[in-house]
């Protein structure tokens, strides 16, 4: 016979494959058909304890990103819906990714483009293309404008 498994005792064991932010573990444990009493009960006593907390997931998930390449636009919607309150993230993105870095990042993928197109001048028309794929990115129209201009 199958013991059963507590809310708290599957939680566990996903947190020691990934993390997790509150909303998404709890939904994770609703979809496995736990009650809603025994998945937040679940939840407080985690957060208790110290291993689920939605800062130290969204840090962990800027920086993530932010090694990847990606947009602050991006990095926000995707926190967003994974659950994390606005407030959380923003605080994240002060603290981890700047402007600053995200201008560099613009202008390494750019160069990177440049790279590609094999030390050819590119066209207007590859250009802009090049600026949609930032833009549908989420990296702000006035930081690809300025490659634009050039």
């Amino acid at each position: 016979m199958k013991r059963s498994v507590s809310a708290l005792e599957y939680s566990l064991t996903l947190l020691g494959r990934r993390d997790y932010c509150c909303q998404d573990l709890g939904l994770k444990l609703k979809k496995r058909g736990y009650k809603k009493e025994e998945v937040l009960e679940a939840i407080d006593r985690l957060c208790q304890w110290g291993y689920l907390n939605d800062e130290a997931y969204a840090a962990t998930q800027i920086d993530r990103f932010l090694q990847a390449g990606r947009s602050r636009a991006y990095i926000r919607k995707r926190l967003l819906s994974s659950g994390v309150e606005l407030e959380i993230i923003e605080s994240g993105l002060e603290k981890g990714y700047s402007p600053e870095k995200e201008k560099e990042i613009i202008k390494k993928l750019w160069e990177k483009m440049l790279e590609r197109a094999n030390k050819v001048p590119p066209g207007e028309k590859e250009i802009y293309k090049w600026a949609r794929r930032l833009y549908a990115a989420g990296f702000p129209p006035e930081e690809i404008k300025t490659y634009l201009i050039r």
